[in-house]
Parts: C-alpha cells; structure tokens; sequence
C-alpha cells in the first residue's frame, strides 16, 4: 500500500463511522507520527459516536493511545523507534492556567480524538513533548490505558488519601478498579466498592480490590456505615456520573471528609434539600477530578502511572475484556452501545486477527 495512506476509524456524522482509508496525518515542526498499536475505548468515546458527536466532522476517535515512533519533525525530546502513550490534551501553553501547569483547565486546549484526529487509526500525529516514554518490561497494549489510569490517580491525589483511611468507591467500572488500586498503593486501610453490576463487582472481588456492595440489593449509603462504625467514609470517590450516586457520595461521607467527584453526569443533578444541609452540617470538602495532571510540578502523574507499571504494582491488564482488530470495531462498537455483553475496557489492535475475548458477544 502507498506510504502515504492508512486505514482509520472515520466519524463522518453521529453513528456513521466508517473503515477506511485516508491519507497519512502530515506533520508540522516538533511533531511525531505514531505508528497506533493499540487504543483503548473510553467510555466518552460511545457516547460521543453514537450520541453527541465530536467537535468537528469527519474525525477520526479515541484518545488513549500507545505506540512505536515512526518519524519526528523537526527538533525535540523524542526519536524513532521510542515505544510511547500519549498525552491526548494538547494545551495553548499560553492562558493563565497553563502558566502554572494547570493544563487540563487551559482555556483553549487542543484534544486527539474529539477536536483533533485521534488514535482509532493506524497512525496517529502528536507533539512530541506529549509523547511518554515507556520501559522496555511495559506491554504497549496495557499501556493504552495509560490515559485512565492517570485520570484515577489524578482523582486519588485529588482526594489526599493517607494510610489507614476508609476509600468507599461509587462505581466499579474501570476507571472504579483503577482508584481502587491506588487507594491501596496510597495505604488505605479499607476499600468499599459500590456498583448496581454484579458482573463488576465480581471482577472487582477476582481482582481482590476491596469489599463489594451490589447497590441494586442494599443501601449503599447504609452498607458504608455499617462498615465504618456508623461514622460514614472519610473519603467517598464518585465515579459513576449519575444523579443517584452523587448525592450517597455526600450522605455516605462522615463529618469533616472528602467527597471527589469524578464520574462525568450524563444528565442533571438533583440534590435533596436534607443532603444539602449535610453538607453544611458535616463541613463536607467536595472537589472536582477532571482529567489529569502532567505538568513536571508538583508531580507528573502520567510518569507516576509508567513506573507504577514497570515495577509491576499497578495491573491494567486484568481491567482488559476485549482485545479486537480496528477493522472489527464498527460493529464491535455498535454492540457495546447496544450493551450486547459484559466490556470492562476494550482495546482496538491494529491487527488482522481477532482475539478470542471477541467470541463472546
């Protein structure tokens, strides 16, 4: 095939999205073309395929990204043949926030997959200085989900966990998995992990992550108590993105905790006026977890994730259902918003073989 063209993963409308070739991203100074190995499906990428649609069309999905350096532009850090996850926000570095290395708040970031062509393809374009080199012992398709798991320590940094501390986690998919694995690198003495999904739960129990609660079946917020001799959690980690779990995260917070909210809502959040007024009662601290932090200062997370996983403490691997050829993925993807099946995360591979994992649909 000629060098200058590749197959891709093209959103031309919402739902459209389409195998094909297209031409070769062309790069400008400081840039690096990055041959795809392998990219993770987030759970944004449904949604905004099927749903909400990208900033511009056609473009090309998906955000979490490992590969090998194929060619650079120009001067800078990184050279051909560096195995490397990408940073997918790309930041003005210019705005007030990026100033002090706040980039995931920039004021006008660029971002591969929703307002840039992302990774769903075979080669994809990025500043070098977003590229994150990867040691030889860490697998390139655990690595794709370098991306998530720098959002979960984000949000566990967020929430200032010290040893001992009670983590009471609300939703257990793997985003849920991967705070519960770095609550327990960051010493937490009891782990809770909530979902409405007995198959997650289960997993999350394999995984040996911490006690399991199935909210379909007792109250959480109870359940929580229970388990914390009736104080409620010191910290409660909202990581479902729904109105229900939102408001047990603040009710299943004891007096003077830390409350983070992570999951993103899909639609509006209500709030009793009785749990509001715990808040108040209680001096709640609620903050925000959005994305990532990887400025050098105080603490690059995404070089934090890397070693985690070379030193064999952080397992991304087992959070993988699904590992299927990009050129499956249309119907593939289609199914997973149908919930045709169990998906923990699912890795698009520019392969021609499928896996095994995909018979199971």
């Amino acid at each position: 095939m000629n060098d200058s063209w590749m197959h891709a993963l093209v959103l031309h409308h919402i739902g459209d999205l389409r195998y094909e070739r297209v031409p070769r991203p062309s790069l400008a100074q400081g840039e690096a073309l990055i041959r795809v190995v392998a990219v993770g499906v987030c759970g944004s990428d449904i949604p905004r395929i099927f749903e909400h649609g990208t900033y511009r069309f056609p473009l090309i999905p998906g955000h979490e990204i490992a590969g090998i350096i194929e060619e650079v532009a120009g001067p800078g850090p990184r050279q051909v043949g560096e195995r490397v996850a990408i940073k997918p926000l790309i930041p003005c570095k210019h705005c007030p926030y990026c100033e002090i290395g706040a980039f995931g708040q920039c004021l006008s970031y660029d971002y591969l997959g929703s307002r840039s062509d992302g990774g769903f393809a075979e080669f994809v374009k990025a500043p070098q200085e977003n590229l994150v080199p990867l040691p030889e012992q860490v697998d390139l398709v655990e690595a794709a989900l370098t991306e998530p798991a720098a959002v979960a320590l984000h949000a566990i940094r967020q929430a200032e966990v010290q040893p001992g501390d009670t983590v009471a986690i609300l939703g257990t998919g793997p985003i849920g998995m991967m705070i519960a694995q770095w609550a327990r690198i960051h010493g937490a003495g009891q782990i809770l992990l909530v979902d409405i999904d007995p198959q997650k739960l289960q997993h999350a129990q394999k995984l040996g992550l911490g006690f399991v609660c199935n909210a379909r079946e007792e109250d959480p917020v109870q359940w929580i108590k229970q388990r914390t001799s009736d104080q409620g959690a010191p910290i409660v980690i909202e990581a479902a993105g729904t109105s229900i779990t939102f408001e047990q995260a603040l009710r299943a917070a004891r007096p003077l905790g830390r409350v983070v909210i992570v999951g993103n809502p899909s639609s509006d959040v209500h709030l009793p006026q009785k749990t509001v007024s715990q808040i108040l009662r209680k001096q709640l601290c609620i903050k925000g977890a959005w994305n990532s932090h990887f400025a050098r200062l105080p603490v690059d997370e995404w070089r934090v994730v890397v070693e985690m996983l070379a030193a064999g403490k952080l397992n991304l691997r087992d959070l993988i259902s699904h590992r299927i050829p990009l050129a499956e993925a249309p119907s593939f993807l289609r199914a997973m918003y149908a919930k045709k099946g169990f998906f923990l995360r699912v890795v698009l591979l520019n392969t021609e073989r499928s896996s095994d994992e995909s018979s199971s649909l």
